[in-house]
């Protein structure tokens, strides 16, 4: 088990940036006609357990799924449950990205998180030079790397911790005189790596290769292989004003790197000869559905500041707020803003200062809960083994222990009233009166997070 990841398990996680949604979300905004992501083809690079892939096959049971990696311990577990969820569009096996063979075919969405700054230079190249030849002509690839400026303070604890565990072999050694040597180190990205997990720890900053690059070489980079660059995956990032934005595109990222200190990118870049229109405005608002980005607060915040002032504004972000973190279709929202011109400039106004998120996709569930309530199948299945499970909006949602068994008893065989006998029959678990009292307000949230299926 030579192979770091076999000798230490990365914890691979739903990202909602890599759902085939969002990158057609954006695709299209700048006017491209990407596949729809319930019909598309999906290569993942170093897709690690699956944690990732295999919650989008389960909820996109008509797009099909390539997963690969080079460490065999985790693609034998995303194997194992892709096999006991029974998901016959998902193909996930050991492979060098520089051997795919010709007869995959292409693929509409290619992504490759955490892969680009951990790789040799001879294999960087060999990522662009796959997205090159695999993407569709209308497809879209992600590419997450480490940037500068904002990557220089890792850099340098990076490089203390190198030399500290330097003739350390064992990984567990390792972990551990890192985290004793950040303990007495004063410094935020100290702290920060302190919270993080051993895997993280193991993996990420200390990693034998650990290459941030500035924007605008990675931009080169892509050309270099034909791509260009699209947009980020977060909408925030993307629609990012600028004071005295240039023309010229690249220019105008690498200057917002600048002033923000960008740690970290998770770029979209297509083919170089799709022509981008770069345009588009609140005319084209009508095209999507709308849910609340995290950063949603920034409207209070404009609003002080007496750039919104309008009551229709905080109507229309209350209404999204609402149906989170489920996206809202544009003829829903007229209502609230009382016309569809008013509507279509607040929401792009709320795009741009990255208050909400664009989607071409509504996202399958059960949103009300029924006599025989069931939790989503993979809800389920990660029930049993832990107390994080990804929603249909490919989201993951912590449960507490409690809930966790809540999700597994909901096969949609068990009427309320068995449900709640279930559950105050468990250790630590309330009263059968109060649980009957506290079930339908628990139902109702699990439906909220859109883990209920019909």
């Amino acid at each position: 088990m030579n192979n770091p990841y076999d000798r230490v398990a990365y914890r691979t996680l739903p990202r909602r940036q890599t759902h085939p949604d969002r990158l057609a979300a954006i695709a299209r905004f700048f006017g491209m006609n990407p596949a729809p992501p319930a019909a598309c083809r999906v290569l993942e690079i170093g897709c690690g357990n699956g944690g990732n892939l295999i919650p989008l096959g389960y909820y996109l049971p008509e797009s099909r799924f390539t997963g690969i990696d080079l460490a065999a311990a985790p693609i034998a577990a995303a194997r194992a449950m892709a096999g006991d969820l029974a998901l016959s569009n998902i193909e996930i096996r050991v492979a060098d990205l520089r051997d795919l063979a010709a007869e995959q075919g292409e693929f509409d969405y290619i992504f490759a998180h955490g892969l680009y700054s951990w790789v040799p230079a001879e294999v960087r190249d060999g990522l662009l030079a796959v997205c090159r030849q695999r993407l569709a002509p209308a497809g879209v690839a992600f590419v997450s790397y480490n940037a500068y400026p904002g990557r220089y303070p890792r850099q340098m604890l990076r490089e203390i911790l190198l030399y500290h565990t330097r003739a350390l072999g064992d990984p567990a050694k390792r972990i551990a005189e890192a985290r004793r040597l950040l303990a007495q180190l004063d410094h935020p990205e100290a702290k920060s790596l302190l919270e993080q997990g051993d895997d993280s720890l193991f993996h990420d900053d200390p990693a034998p290769i650990n290459h941030p690059v500035w924007f605008r070489e990675f931009a080169a980079h892509a050309q270099r292989h034909g791509l260009q660059y699209l947009g980020e995956a977060d909408s925030h990032n993307t629609f990012e004003p600028v004071e005295g934005e240039s023309a010229d595109m690249i220019e105008r990222e690498q200057y917002v790197d600048f002033l923000k200190l960008r740690p970290f990118r998770q770029t979209l870049l297509c083919r170089a000869e799709v022509a981008l229109d770069r345009a588009t405005g609140a005319a084209r608002m009508d095209e999507f559905l709308f849910s609340e980005n995290k950063r949603a607060r920034r409207i209070r915040d404009r609003k002080r500041q007496g750039i919104f002032d309008d009551q229709a504004v905080e109507a229309v972000a209350q209404a999204l707020h609402d149906t989170a973190p489920l996206p809202a279709r544009f003829d829903e929202l007229i209502p609230y803003a009382g016309n569809g011109d008013l509507l279509g400039k607040i929401l792009f106004a709320l795009l741009t200062a990255g208050c909400v998120n664009l989607h071409v996709h509504d996202f399958p569930c059960q949103e009300t809960v029924t006599e025989r309530p069931r939790a989503s199948r993979l809800a389920r299945y990660q029930a049993e083994g832990g107390c994080s499970v990804t929603n249909a909006c490919h989201i993951p949602v912590e449960l507490d222990p409690i809930a966790c068994y809540l999700v597994s008893l909901l096969d949609g065989k068990r009427t309320h009233e068995q449900i709640a006998r279930e559950l105050a029959a468990i250790e630590y678990a309330p009263s059968l009166e109060e649980v009957r009292r506290y079930l339908p307000n628990s139902l109702d949230w699990l439906a909220r997070m859109a883990l209920l299926e019909g």
